[in-house]
Parts: C-alpha cells; sequence; structure tokens
C-alpha cells in the first residue's frame, strides 16, 4: 500500500515518523512510505522498498543464469504437448 499522509499511516498503526525504517534506519519521515504486505507488515521507505525489489530480483537472475565459470543448476525444460483427439474426448466440452 503506498502511504502519502498522515492519515495512511495511523491505518497501519505507525504511531510516528520517528519510527526507523527497517532497511536504511532512518526515521520514516520522508512520504511516500510502502507498507509491506509480509506476515508482520512493515513501512519502508519507496526508495528502500525499490532497493530490495532490484536485490531480490537480481540474486534470481545470478541463482537461474550464473556468471561465466559456473553451469546452471536448473534447466527448464518444456515437454511437447500431445495432439488434441479430432472428434470428443474425455473432457466435458466435447463430451456431447
Amino acid at each position: 500500500m503506498l502511504i502519502i499522509n498522515d492519515d495512511h499511516l495511523r491505518r497501519v498503526d505507525v504511531c510516528s515518523l520517528d519510527e526507523l525504517c527497517p532497511s536504511c534506519h532512518k526515521p520514516l519521515r520522508e512520504y511516500p512510505l510502502l507498507l509491506s504486505d509480509e506476515a508482520e507488515p512493515s513501512v519502508y521507505h519507496v526508495a528502500c522498498a525499490l532497493q530490495l525489489a532490484t536485490e531480490i530480483l537480481v540474486d534470481l537472475f545470478t541463482f537461474f543464469c550464473p556468471p561465466a565459470p559456473f553451469e546452471r543448476l536448473f534447466v527448464f525444460t518444456v515437454e511437447p504437448s500431445q495432439p488434441f483427439p479430432q472428434s470428443g474426448g474425455s473432457d466435458a466440452i466435447n463430451r456431447y
């Protein structure tokens, strides 16, 4: 949720803008802020939330496509699809 004023802060139980951002540990004095959707919601500066999201994406890309001397741990393949039956079939749509 995007937080752009004090009313939004009260709705997410943030008592004051002196509370610290969990990422940069600076006070939450600058708007806009973002509310995370984790099990224990936290309020972040927008720049901090973007930095965290970027780091997660980079980590995922590096995991699935590692740099040069390393090989991929997982290779995703798609099985060739089986042709559809020409008449009828066992599904509910073509049963009639």
